[in-house]
């Protein structure tokens, strides 16, 4: 999570846990004196209607349980903050993530908890060739996956 600064106004949005992550962040926005909104993540409707009304500018920090980001990315993506020039998710609690196989190309899920990052060095075998797979912090887009890589030769 990283303060993006010189934005003319920020929204801060969560649900109860999320906008506690978001305090340090909401505390930059407040030394930098500049304008900003917070909304809890309660209802569809009225974040899609609170998004919908703003204008051109803004920076939005979403956070979330990892299961909702997903969702809240496509709501976000419709209404129009497209990239991370205007966006940034911070997820929480235990995660389920895909790893891209490279020898054949195949999906394996993976579940990985708040305290574990893709830099510890992760193994996981693929459920499609039973290749050990070392998971990197690569993604990709187009497969909604991490690269995994061959763990050992």
């Amino acid at each position: 999570m990283r303060f993006v600064p010189g934005k003319r106004k920020y929204l801060v949005s969560g649900d109860t846990y999320g906008i506690r992550l978001l305090q340090p962040i909401t505390q930059k926005i407040m030394e930098q004196k500049k304008p900003f909104e917070r909304m809890e993540l309660t209802d569809e409707v009225k974040v899609r209607s609170w998004l919908s009304q703003q204008k051109m500018g803004c920076y939005l920090y979403v956070s979330a349980a990892w299961p909702e980001i997903e969702r809240l990315k496509n709501i976000t993506e419709e209404i129009g903050f497209l990239s991370e020039e205007e966006v940034q998710f911070i997820g929480h609690g235990e995660r389920v993530i895909q790893v891209f196989c490279c020898r054949c190309h195949g999906l394996t899920e993976l579940k990985v908890t708040h305290s574990e990052t893709l830099q510890d060095g992760i193994e996981i075998t693929c459920c499609q060739c039973a290749l050990l797979l070392s998971v990197s912090d690569h993604y990709s887009s187009l497969r909604n996956a991490y690269l995994g890589y061959v763990a050992k030769l």
